[in-house]
């Protein structure tokens, strides 16, 4: 989890701290087959507000709130897509060897 301190200068000269949380949350499912489950997905979240999304089927980084479609780049969601690929393929790496080492089959 990553805090992030905000600081708000007012028109009184005085200054206001806040604090907010960014994290992602990450989920590897295999052999769900649901409407709107994926293999993978991946959510980011500010305050606990959905701010993008990714899954494995469509595998593009996308905004969840207006003001992020707004003021960034295209670029930003394309590097933001490539690092999602990149956090899929590590996670599915990564749980296979651990399912492995602890003596876990596929199928189970």
């Amino acid at each position: 989890m990553f805090h992030l301190l905000t600081c708000f200068l007012t028109p009184f000269s005085h200054v206001s701290l806040q604090i907010n949380t960014l994290y992602t949350t990450f989920t590897l499912s295999k052999d769900v087959a649901l409407p709107g489950i994926y293999e993978f997905t991946a959510l980011g979240l500010l305050d606990d507000q959905e701010i993008d999304y990714y899954n494995s089927q469509e595998q593009v980084k996308v905004p969840k709130q207006d003001w992020m479609k707004e003021k960034l780049q295209p670029d930003y969601w394309d590097k933001g897509t490539q690092s999602r690929k990149s956090k899929e393929q590590w996670f599915k790496v990564n749980v296979d060897i651990l399912m492995q080492r602890m003596g876990h089959n596929q199928t189970g």
